[in-house]
């Protein structure tokens, strides 16, 4: 009788230190699980004040370059109307996607300030504000020449507007370090021009005789 007790009491004794030991890789799993939350959880921590930075960092990036392009752009107005116009970018959310919007400005002479998206310009306001923005936007792609072929440029401008822009595009073009090729019909550009080929039809075929 007593060996069976104390074989029972072995086999009890052994099956506690089982579970007790079954309990202890339990708790060093738990620690463990939780040691791994912990780091987690700072990995975390570290990450959104990385990416809060990076935002920081490029929302001032972004309005660096918003205010380097509106104030070129404004000195294409300046150069070709009036120091009353101005043009301003206000960005947005569109389709969970950033968005810009292009506003020209003039402030009139009785204190009124007139705000337009330049789709409800007229069109040589319109060409004054887009073909600087075009350059620009192009110029950012490095896979491009910095060579350009402008279609009429200026071409809404009124005649006596037209030598102005001819002046910006001349300033524009050394300040990017970029050549412009331009078809025009306006001869009031010539002086603004380092050569000058003049296109002219005989027949069916275009010839072509450099003047400058």
């Amino acid at each position: 009788m007593i060996e069976v007790l104390k074989q029972e009491f072995r086999e009890l004794e052994d099956a506690f230190l089982l579970i007790r030991a079954e309990r202890q890789s339990r708790e060093n799993e738990l620690e463990s699980l939780k040691q791994e939350r912990d780091s987690l959880i700072h990995d975390l921590e570290v990450c959104s004040k990385a990416i809060e930075f990076i935002e920081q960092v490029a929302t001032e990036e972004r309005r660096n370059v918003k205010k380097k392009v509106e104030d070129l752009i404004t000195s294409c107005l300046h150069e070709v109307f009036d120091d009353s116009y101005s043009v301003e970018f206000e960005y947005g959310m569109k389709r969970a996607k950033t968005s810009v919007e292009v506003f020209s400005v003039r402030k009139c002479e009785d204190g009124l300030v007139v705000k337009r998206e330049i789709d409800g310009i007229g069109g040589g306001l319109a060409d004054a504000i887009s073909l600087p923005l075009k350059l620009i936007v192009l110029l950012n792609d490095s896979g491009l020449e910095r060579n350009f072929i402008i279609d009429e440029p200026g071409k809404h401008l009124s005649i006596n507007h037209v030598p102005k822009f001819a002046h910006f595009l001349k300033t524009i073009s050394q300040k990017l370090g970029v050549q412009i090729i331009m078809l025009s019909h306006h001869t009031c550009m010539d002086l603004f021009a380092d050569s000058i080929n003049e296109v002219s039809l005989e027949g069916s075929k275009s010839h072509i005789e450099r003047i400058k």
